[in-house]
């Protein structure tokens, strides 16, 4: 009778094993390892606890059958044996401990096939186990060598989970502790084996640790991956709407691009006044296009992590003077008047990234102006409202208009990428919602902050407060970078043209020699090392510098020009590239160039720098 109770319960666990982890075997896939490794946990130990109840009937008084004893102990044994290793599997696979995995693997199948060896000459020399005259079944001499085999392999595999908990870095440790309870189960119930032969503890302790890593582990895995599917499904959804979007906003200024250019063509020697104007409309969308362009990335850039602060010596009460001009012109043709006052600045000279504040300046001001009807008004103002302890203080902008305003639904959502309220009238008024979302993530990054009050009808108020490290002392290096360039003329100058793309360097070309420029052309970075070794060098009198280019890129041959030693070597090389942020600018003077000049080109841009490095030509 107390075999068969014996038999009952262990078939019991396998039915528990079976049981429990049913409703999420659908989700589990044998493609992934660790799925993998547990469903044959769960299909292992559930064989185990059966084979342990097999050899509970044959035991009991209603089926005695001493051979057939002696051949489910051999198996019962066997599956004991082996059982450890499936264990091991799951612990090694669930963890992605790969570096030693090989001599844990030896380590387990060389005690398993010990355990093997002395089941097979158990056959001949019955030292495990026998069944004596009476059928009943008893162990020999050297049972406790099984015993003491398998327990080695849970200690193992507890060493293993132990060096999760203590070593990895980025390892869950609840998940590891509940591992350890996992192993530790087939452990204790060695013990209780020991102590009430009788009893089946080998599949007590086997169902408990299944049930433990299933509710503890494998659960919680469950969930972790349905979150993320969640999530991944919210990703693939932001990221239609957003190639929808950006499909739309960039193929609207492409389509005006393309549509002027074939007026022009057709126009062409027939109407030249047509031709001019479509051109205009043309460079007009183009700049559109390119702002468009610059959004996204700087967005997605930020995003990332990949965009740094510089550190500009800066005047506050001279913040708005690179785009003051631009941004007035831009008033006066939409007649709305902008104003611009300063309130009470303690702390003038300050650090901080002038260009990103110009950025953040110029998007909420040319909304302003956008969404403000004929006639109106924009007023923009700054003062220091404060002084931190560290060193920074505290400065105040609010850029307010009398315009058309927001709905108070629609400001829940103003600082979305892609955001627009679509009214009759905003409908009217070009633009891509990229502008405030960059300009939050600028003024977040920068460690302000950025607020807006709108009632429709009335008008609407940004804030932005930012902070800015004081100076020691009084210095300023910040520039009007709208300011008059003058006409350069490069007469008598031969400038050394870096440049793959032949329609490029045909631009460059047209642009340089406009300004009276003698070029030689270079069609790669190799090409442009071979010319500054050759005579042909002491007649260049700069190097213009395109980045990426096959064989040598342009930080590359730079670096050889500079190795050089000659004085061709110490020419001016300019980078003149696509590669358009700020640490490629870092990244090209640290190569040894001497300027940058971004693609498109800026012709006043790229008028400024020559100026700046061939002063005796202008």
């Amino acid at each position: 009778m107390v075999h068969l109770l014996y038999a009952v319960a262990a078939f019991t666990c396998a039915l528990v094993v079976l049981i429990v982890p049913i409703r999420t075997r659908w989700s589990l896939s044998k493609d992934i390892p660790t799925d993998r490794a547990f469903l044959s946990l769960v299909d292992w130990t559930a064989i185990f606890c059966i084979a342990d109840s097999v050899w509970g009937v044959c035991a009991s008084n209603l089926v005695m059958n001493d051979a057939m004893l002696m051949f489910t102990s051999f198996v019962f044994h066997l599956f004991a044996a082996f059982t450890p290793i499936v264990w091991l599997y799951f612990v090694l696979t669930y963890s992605h401990s790969y570096k030693y995995n090989r001599l844990y693997y030896i380590l387990s199948v060389g005690l398993f096939l010990g355990e093997l060896v002395l089941l097979l000459m158990n056959f001949k020399y019955r030292n495990v186990f026998t069944v004596d005259q009476d059928g009943a079944y008893s162990s020999g001499v050297l049972r406790q060598l099984l015993f003491y085999a398998q327990y080695i392999n849970y200690v193992l595999i507890a060493i293993v989970a132990l060096c999760n908990i203590f070593f990895k870095r980025k390892t869950n440790k609840s998940t590891y502790r509940a591992i350890l309870a996992f192993v530790s189960s087939p452990i204790a119930a060695g013990i209780f084996q020991q102590l009430y032969p009788d009893a089946p503890a080998y599949s007590i302790g086997y169902m408990i640790g299944f049930c433990i890593i299933f509710s503890f582990v494998i659960t919680d895995m469950l969930e972790a991956r349905a979150l993320e599917a969640v999530h991944m499904s919210n990703a693939n959804k932001a990221k239609t709407t957003f190639l929808n979007n950006m499909s739309h906003d960039i193929r609207t200024p492409l389509n005006a691009i393309t549509g002027f250019n074939t007026i022009a063509l057709s126009a062409l020697g027939k109407d030249d006044a047509k031709v001019r104007d479509c051109l205009m409309k043309t460079g007009q969308a183009s700049n559109a296009l390119l702002t468009i362009i610059n959004d996204i990335l700087e967005i997605s850039r930020i995003e990332s992590g990949k965009v740094s602060l510089s550190e500009d010596k800066i005047s506050v009460m001279h913040s708005f003077a690179g785009i003051e001009s631009m941004l007035q012109e831009l008033a006066r043709t939409a007649d709305i008047s902008l104003e611009f006052s300063f309130g009470q600045i303690d702390d003038n000279y300050v650090i901080c990234d002038s260009a990103h504040c110009c950025r953040v300046f110029t998007n909420l001001i040319t909304n302003a102006i956008k969404y403000t009807l004929k006639g109106g008004q924009v007023q923009v103002h700054c003062q220091q409202t404060g002084r931190r302890d560290d060193g920074y203080g505290i400065y105040t902008y609010t850029f307010k208009d009398n315009g058309i305003g927001m709905s108070e639904e629609f400001q829940k959502q103003l600082f979305q990428a892609f955001s627009r309220e679509r009214t009759s009238t905003v409908s009217k008024i070009q633009g891509t919602g990229l502008g405030l979302a960059l300009s939050k993530n600028l003024v977040e990054l920068m460690g302000g902050t950025i607020k807006c009050v709108s009632r429709q009808g009335v008008g609407s108020t940004f804030t932005v407060v930012l902070p800015f490290r004081i100076q020691e002392g009084q210095e300023c290096d910040q520039t009007n970078d709208n300011a008059c360039v003058p006409e350069v003329v490069l007469d008598g100058c031969n400038i050394l043209l870096v440049e793959d793309n032949a329609l490029n360097r045909e631009i460059a070309v047209a642009i340089l020699s406009e300004m009276g420029a003698d070029i030689t052309e270079a069609a790669d970075g190799s090409e442009a090392v071979e010319i500054m070794k050759s005579p042909k060098a002491g007649n260049i009198d700069l190097v213009l510098m395109d980045i990426q280019m096959p064989m040598v890129d342009g930080y590359e041959a730079t670096r050889q020009i500079r190795a050089l030693g000659t004085p061709a070597s110490r020419k001016p090389i300019i980078a003149m590239t696509a590669n358009a942020f700020e640490e490629d600018r870092l990244k090209a003077l640290e190569a040894g160039m001497d300027g940058h000049v971004a693609k498109p080109i800026d012709i006043a841009a790229l008028a400024a720098t020559l100026q700046k490095f061939l002063p005796h030509n202008v």
